[in-house]
């Protein structure tokens, strides 16, 4: 059986690699994989994503920082220094996650399992090695905090631009799109 309802006919042939590759967080089995992918969610795909690239079992942070969230899969994802809050004390699970953001968490589950003793606090020491390609006709409405990341997964062929040479950096992601992203 399909793990997800709906889905675009683009998307079903590698939705089922994702689904082989239990690359499909429970959280998103049997979704409607055409809608907008939330934080959350998202994060969880993350993680997904790390454990299967490492072949480590992640752990969630003991106590959540979040007054808003104490879903496992966000705490697993917090907790590698995937994801963080909208604030100090929120993470906004619900809020719809865009294209910078997306390109941002794969770009550190990438760098959490290639790059030993990669963190968040010592990112900027941890330099990515890729061409950069051309940029894109709306590069200045490309948060400076996801520049890299954004270029490292087009150069690399993990995200692509939305065509007219455009990124569209805060469109939303749908489900199928992001579990695409773990293939």
């Amino acid at each position: 059986t399909e793990a997800w309802s709906e889905a675009s006919s683009w998307a079903i042939a590698e939705l089922q690699k994702a689904s082989d590759w239990g690359l499909i967080p429970d959280v998103l089995i049997g979704a409607d994989m055409t809608r907008p992918i939330t934080r959350a969610e998202f994060a969880a795909v993350c993680v997904k994503i790390y454990e299967n690239l490492s072949n480590t079992k992640a752990q969630p942070v003991t106590k959540s920082p979040f007054t808003d969230c104490n879903d496992p899969e966000v705490l697993k994802a917090f907790n590698l220094n995937l994801t963080i809050g909208t604030s100090l004390t929120t993470f906004s699970p619900n809020l719809l996650l865009n294209r910078e953001q997306a390109a941002t968490m794969l770009t550190r589950v990438y760098k959490k399992v290639t790059m030993e003793g990669w963190t968040l606090e010592n990112d900027s020491q941890f330099k990515l090695n890729y061409d950069m390609p051309a940029a894109f006709a709306d590069d200045d409405k490309i948060s400076d905090w996801a520049k890299d990341s954004v270029y490292f997964m087009v150069a690399n062929n993990i995200i692509k631009g939305i065509g007219g040479n455009k990124f569209a950096p805060r469109n939303t992601t749908p489900a199928e799109e992001a579990a695409l992203y773990a293939n």
